[in-house]
């Protein structure tokens, strides 16, 4: 048996891996959602291009939070590992796009706020693939 590193055995505050999971899915897709609005409204009125990818990107969000919470409600492991590599992903490249901002701008409150928000979605990334590997240790399907 291979050992898994970076897992938890539960969720903040003691709640389980499958509540806590549940949760942090339904908060991305609330979240997701907003943002999405945001963006549209905010590209139309301003017509500011850049606005589309945060649209984009926010609706990716939005389709892998249904993945995860139906992967969830389902119990289908696959379902919820998108949602952990495309987290790990988007969680990746926001670190590096926050770095060179933070070179160029030399702006250490954003810099600081990016650290903490970034620490906390890795904690989110972990819960839930968490419970993923556990879906794969307790299913008897392969």
């Amino acid at each position: 048996m291979t050992e898994h590193k970076c897992v938890v055995s539960y969720c903040c505050c003691g709640c389980s891996l499958r509540s806590g999971s549940l949760s942090i899915g339904i908060v991305v897709l609330i979240l997701s959602l907003l943002q999405c609005i945001y963006s549209i409204f905010g590209a139309i009125k301003t017509g500011d291009n850049s606005l589309w990818v945060g649209f984009v990107t926010n609706l990716i969000l939005v389709i892998v939070s249904c993945l995860l919470i139906q992967g969830i409600r389902t119990e289908r492991r696959g379902f919820v590992m998108v949602w952990v590599w495309t987290m790990v992903v988007l969680v990746t490249i926001n670190i590096i796009m926050a770095v060179i901002i933070l070179i160029t701008t030399l702006n250490l409150a954003f810099g600081l706020v990016t650290l903490v928000v970034m620490g906390i979605f890795i904690y989110l990334v972990v819960v839930v693939r968490s419970y993923g590997l556990s879906l794969s240790s307790s299913s008897g399907v392969a």
